[in-house]
């Protein structure tokens, strides 16, 4: 039988763990929920430097594992959700996601579609098998996750105290999901929001046709346009330190946008290009993981360009090739960006 907290003071009350994990982009935070239930948004990677920094910060305080009655994944990324099927086995939390995002927790298919994605996008095979092996020499960073519940946004998760509303925000993935705290206007972001980092638009199939590939800026960009709507205070993501000034934030991330879409027009020239050719010419230096990262971030500011009337898509040999278009053009603000007065260019 789980033990149940003592009845907690009538507001939001959470405690933030830092843990390590094996990728450039650095530590994750995961989040303890300190209400019943005993709550954790986002685990961690599947690492055991991982599980030993959880399980310390959890003793910090005093929680143990078996009191943990559910954890809300904020995306199908490893290095947030691969602690949980140990902190499962532990305590029987249940596990939430969000349903585009389920797939990922097992379903090897998406990693076959992903990677069909860069092979259309012009990434060698050989560069392709690299990153892969590279992922595997890190250990067993993608567990499966039987059993996990999907969350489609718009629930309601109701603790001792407060409660936190589920809001879908596609972009960096398909099935990304955040908490929100309405009366304190704080927001647990995942990494939709990051401090220092632009969140990358990842290349992946379309949840709902595998064979296509999901706008993945233009979902993002919807969903900071949902952000700038509600009344955000302060935001904490799933990488890096709290952003005090959220709107601000949010100003600078659709300016980074605006300039690296208006940096890859230059780049497009009448014959056409493929992601792969212009992800290299925009970062001539990356290897292994930022490949695909790089892929991703050049395709997605395509997209916009195509969506503005500037760009357009060939293929060609099976690999899909982008080239300037003439005649009708818009600027790529008016079409997708909204406004930028005001705003600080993102580092």
């Amino acid at each position: 039988m789980r033990p149940v907290m003592p009845p907690s003071p009538n507001g939001l009350r959470f405690e933030r763990i830092v843990v390590p994990t094996p990728y450039d982009v650095g530590p994750a935070n995961v989040y303890v929920l300190l209400a019943d239930p005993i709550t954790l948004f986002d685990c961690g990677p599947n690492t055991p430097a991982t599980e030993n920094a959880l399980m310390l910060g959890l003793a910090r305080i005093g929680i143990s594992p078996q009191q943990i009655g559910q954890i809300v994944l904020s995306h199908g990324h490893p290095d947030h959700f691969g602690m949980a099927p140990r902190i499962r086995e532990l305590s029987g939390a249940r596990v939430f996601i969000g349903r585009h995002d389920l797939p990922k927790l097992g379903d090897a298919s998406m990693l076959v579609a992903t990677g069909k994605l860069l092979l259309q996008a012009g990434m060698p095979m050989d560069k392709l098998i690299e990153m892969g092996e590279r992922e595997r020499g890190l250990g067993d960073l993608r567990p499966e996750v039987p059993g996990a519940e999907p969350l489609d946004g718009g629930e309601v998760l109701r603790f001792d105290g407060f409660e936190l509303e589920v809001l879908h925000l596609p972009g960096h993935t398909a099935g990304h999901v955040c908490l929100f705290d309405r009366r304190s206007g704080v927001l647990f972001s995942g990494d939709t929001l990051l401090l220092d980092i632009s969140p990358n638009p990842l290349l992946e199939p379309n949840p709902l046709d595998p064979t296509e590939r999901r706008r993945s800026l233009v979902e993002y960009l919807r969903s900071l346009d949902r952000l700038s709507a509600l009344p955000l205070t302060r935001v904490f993501p799933g990488h890096g330190e709290p952003i005090e000034d959220p709107a601000t934030l949010i100003a600078d991330m659709r300016l980074h946008h605006r300039d690296r879409t208006e940096k890859l027009a230059t780049m497009l020239d009448d014959r056409g290009k493929s992601g792969w050719e212009l992800a290299t010419e925009l970062f001539p230096t990356l290897e292994g993981f930022d490949n695909f990262l790089a892929v991703s971030e050049v395709v997605a500011h395509i997209d916009l360009l195509i969506e503005g009337g500037r760009a357009e898509q060939v293929v060609s040999g099976g690999i899909a090739l982008y080239r300037r278009r003439s005649g009708k053009e818009s600027a790529a603000g008016e079409v997708a960006f909204g406004t930028f007065d005001g705003a600080r260019q993102q580092g």
